[in-house]
């Protein structure tokens, strides 16, 4: 079964981070349904969309 890790970010937003595709497969463009996913890490970071420019009123 091909698995997707994903990160959370400190902000509760979680983004896969990587899919690895069972042996079956590998080397094509191909993956499983349903993916099973896996907590990859936490993330002491706040995902993209919620960093804001350093000029933005608080």
């Amino acid at each position: 079964m091909c698995t997707s890790k994903f990160i959370k970010y400190t902000c509760g937003c979680k983004k896969e981070m990587e899919i690895f595709q069972c042996a079956e497969r590998q080397g094509t463009n191909v993956k499983c349904h349903p993916v099973t996913e896996e907590w990859g890490k936490d993330s002491t970071n706040y995902c993209s969309q919620h960093l804001v420019k350093p000029d933005t009123p608080v």
